[in-house]
């Protein structure tokens, strides 16, 4: 890894949850091959020559530049802002699986969701600071309908397969 980072700008319950995810601690050293690993030595660029050095903001969270044989880190260690939004949907979409993988197979419990949803944090490294629990909550609700509704449409689909082929085959017959 190097000493040379970027800043991306997260919510709070998925800047704490990336932290916890790679190595527990700021600034985040990803794992060689990860994803976003992969992502940022894509996304680094050589700085402009009117860059002026970023510093960490209260909102963003330390993220080492990987070190690449093709993109040393001394010379590509910038990002652009494609860059860091490509990065962060990458983390939200590794969110959501975490979230969904965790919290699906209790969709019907319903009054333990709240319980269910506070372990989830418990065990992710997300401490509630007033606004987590109610993110968390309302993506795992995001992803809950959207899986059911496409449960209805597949259901739907087949019911409709269903009787064509009936009618096909009773066409045949005859």
């Amino acid at each position: 890894m190097s000493d040379y980072h970027i800043y991306i700008k997260m919510p709070s319950y998925l800047r704490q949850w990336f932290v916890h995810r790679h190595s527990g601690t700021e600034p985040v050293r990803l794992r060689n091959g990860s994803i976003e690993s992969k992502l940022i030595k894509l996304a680094v660029v050589k700085p402009p020559v009117s860059a002026v050095p970023t510093r960490q903001r209260e909102d963003e969270v330390a993220i080492c530049i990987p070190y690449s044989k093709t993109r040393d880190p001394r010379i590509y260690n910038h990002i652009t802002d494609t860059g860091k939004r490509a990065l962060l949907e990458n983390v939200k979409n590794s969110f959501d699986v975490d979230c969904w993988t965790f919290l699906h197979d209790f969709g019907r419990i319903g009054k333990q969701q709240k319980d269910l949803i506070y372990l989830y944090m418990e065990q992710r490294g997300i401490k509630e600071d007033g606004t987590c629990w109610d993110s968390i909550a309302k993506i795992y609700q995001r992803l809950r309908k959207n899986y059911l509704t496409n449960q209805c449409k597949r259901k739907n689909s087949t019911i409709k397969n269903g009787s064509n082929n009936k009618v096909e085959t009773e066409e045949i017959v005859e």
